[in-house]
C-alpha cells in the first residue's frame, strides 16, 4: 500500500508543472501579423483575368489551457485562432475553417504559428521567418516588408490552382497568394 501511496504521489507531482506568465505569451511578431483581421471582415482578393476570391472573417478566438493535472492532464498552451468562411466557389466540406492558429507551449517554450487558405496549410519555417524586404509586383500592385509561406505539401502538390505560397504584411495581414500554375491573386482595399 505504502508504494502504491508513493506512486501515485510521485505521478500526480509530475504531472503538474507551474510556468510563469511569459511562457504563454504569443509573440509580438506572430500577432502582429493577424491584428488586421476582425470578425466580419471580407477579404477580397483579385487575379490578373479580374475574378474575385472573397473570404469571411467569422470569428477571432483564444484559449488558455494551463497545466495538465494527472496522466490525463492536457498540455498548457495559449492559443489564437482566426476562422474564415470561403465565399467564392468554396470545396465541399471545406467551407468554413481556421485560417490562423498561434499556439504557444510554455513547457517546450516555443510557439507555432500556421497558416490555412483554401487547400494550403502550414508554413516553412515554422514560424514567419525572414522578413524579405525585396519588391514583389503582381497584377499591378506592389510590396515590400512582407513575409512569404510555403505549405507542408509543396514537394507533392500537383494540382495546378493549388497555393503555392502567401505573403504577409504586418499592417494588412495576408496582401497576396500564388497558385502553382503562376496565377497571383492579390488583395483589394
Amino acid at each position: 500500500m505504502r508504494t502504491f501511496i508513493t506512486i501515485f504521489i510521485l505521478m500526480f507531482a509530475s504531472c503538474k508543472a507551474k510556468y510563469p506568465a511569459e511562457r504563454y505569451t504569443i509573440p509580438t511578431k506572430y500577432r502582429e501579423l493577424v491584428a488586421s483581421f476582425k470578425p466580419g471582415d471580407t477579404l477580397k482578393f483579385r487575379d490578373n483575368k479580374k475574378n474575385l476570391c472573397l473570404y469571411l472573417i467569422t470569428a477571432v478566438d483564444s484559449s488558455f489551457v494551463n497545466e495538465g493535472i494527472g496522466l490525463m492532464g492536457a498540455k498548457g498552451r495559449k492559443d489564437i485562432a482566426i476562422s474564415c468562411k470561403e465565399l467564392s466557389n468554396p470545396r465541399q466540406g471545406y467551407e468554413t475553417y481556421y485560417m490562423f492558429i498561434l499556439n504557444r507551449y510554455p513547457d517546450e517554450d516555443t510557439a507555432t504559428f500556421d497558416v490555412r487558405l483554401k487547400d494550403f496549410y502550414g508554413n516553412e519555417p515554422k514560424d514567419p521567418g525572414i522578413l524579405h524586404t525585396d519588391t514583389i509586383t503582381a497584377n499591378g500592385f506592389s510590396f515590400t516588408n512582407y513575409y512569404a509561406f510555403l505549405p507542408y505539401n509543396r514537394a507533392t502538390q500537383t494540382d495546378s490552382n493549388a497555393v503555392c505560397s502567401i505573403y504577409m504584411t504586418n499592417k494588412d495581414g495576408i496582401i497576396a497568394y500564388r497558385n502553382l500554375n503562376g496565377v497571383w491573386w492579390t488583395k483589394l482595399p
